[in-house]
Order: C-alpha cells, then structure tokens, then sequence
C-alpha cells in the first residue's frame, strides 16, 4: 500500500510504502488503514488545536470549533509564539547546542 502525501496544489510532500507485511499486520487490527490514519491524524490536530487554544489563554477545549478557528487564525496572523512549528523550535535548539 503506499500513502502519498500532497499539498492543496497537487506537490506531493512525501509517500510511504507499507510492506504486504505491514498491511495484513495493520489489517488483523483494523478495517481499513486509511480511515485510521485519517483519524489519528485527525485527532492529533484536535488535540494540538486545544492545548493552543487552552496555553493562549483565549479559550478551552470546550470553547466552540469556530471561535477556535478565528483564535488561531488571529494567532497566525500575530505570528504568536504557540504556533512556531516543532521545526523551528528544533533548529533553534540546534543552534544553542552548537554554540555551546
């Protein structure tokens, strides 16, 4: 099975092969593959929309889906620092790390 990633605009951003193996494994588990990797990817961004919006002070989890939208957006516009992406916080560490 191969899973490809894509950006809105087509440029594939990566692709995974899972082996025959891996599939069959994955099956023994699961209905179907791409519905569970749908949803855990799905579920990891809520869970990462909450905290932000918890951590910000602007809201909670419990704080309704589309003022959660406006907040992060307001927040990307403002360049807030809970969402510098996990990316730029590890070249900043690697930065220090080689100065040290």
């Amino acid at each position: 099975m191969k899973i490809i990633f894509k950006e809105d605009d087509g440029t594939v951003i990566r692709e995974e092969i899972l082996s025959e193996v891996e599939t069959v494994a994955m099956l023994t588990n699961m209905t179907d593959i791409t519905e569970w990797a749908t949803n855990a990817i799905r579920e990891k961004g809520r869970r990462r929309i909450d905290d932000i919006i918890t951590r910000s002070g602007l809201g909670s989890k419990h704080t309704g889906l589309a003022e959660k939208i406006a907040i992060i957006a307001d927040m990307k516009a403002s360049k807030h620092l809970l969402l510098k992406s996990a990316k730029e916080k590890n070249d900043e560490m690697e930065a220090i790390r080689i100065k040290e």
